[in-house]
C-alpha cells in the first residue's frame, strides 16, 4: 500500500467523510466519536486501566513495557488483522488515538511492519474535537440569528 502523509487537515477529513480507525479504548469511544470513526482499539478498557495505573506508579517506560506485554502474541495478531483489514478496505482512511500519540503511532508502526503504510491524524481526537468546537463557535459568531 502506497504511503500517504499524516494529516492535521481536519476540515478535509470531515468534508470527505474520511473513514477513521479510532485506537482509543471502548469507553473513550463511547463517550464521544466522530460519524466516520470505527472503534478498533489498541487496548481493552481493562488493559488501558492497567497501563494507566502503571504509568502513575512507575512512569512511562514501565507503562509502555506493560502495554506491549498485554497486547502481544495472539491478542496482538488478532487486533493487527482487524486493523490491516480496515486499512485495506478503506485506503483513503486514517487512524488516531486521543492526542495522536503513542497508541496511534504504535499501531501505525505495527501496520508498516506488515507492509501497510497507513497515515494518522496528528493531534488525534482531542485536536479534531477542538477544531469542530472552534468552527461551530466561529459560525455562530458570524450568523445573523436575529
Amino acid at each position: 500500500m502506497a504511503g500517504r502523509p499524516d494529516t492535521e487537515d481536519y476540515r478535509a477529513l470531515f468534508l470527505a467523510d474520511a473513514p477513521m480507525m479510532d485506537m482509543r479504548a471502548p469507553t473513550e469511544f463511547a463517550r464521544g466519536a466522530f460519524p466516520c470513526a470505527h472503534s478498533l482499539p489498541l487496548m481493552s478498557d481493562d488493559e488501558r486501566a492497567q497501563v494507566g495505573t502503571c504509568y502513575k506508579r512507575h512512569g512511562q517506560a514501565a507503562a509502555i513495557e506493560l502495554g506491549h506485554r498485554l497486547v502481544s502474541g495472539e491478542t496482538r495478531e488478532a487486533r493487527l488483522a482487524r486493523w490491516r483489514a480496515f486499512a485495506l478496505q478503506h485506503p483513503q482512511g486514517y487512524l488516531y488515538c486521543f492526542r495522536g500519540g503513542l497508541r496511534s503511532q504504535t499501531v501505525q508502526q505495527w501496520l508498516r511492519e506488515t507492509g501497510v503504510d497507513y497515515p494518522l491524524v496528528l493531534g488525534g481526537y482531542k485536536a479534531m474535537r477542538r477544531f469542530l468546537i472552534e468552527e461551530l463557535e466561529r459560525s455562530v459568531a458570524c450568523a445573523d440569528l436575529v
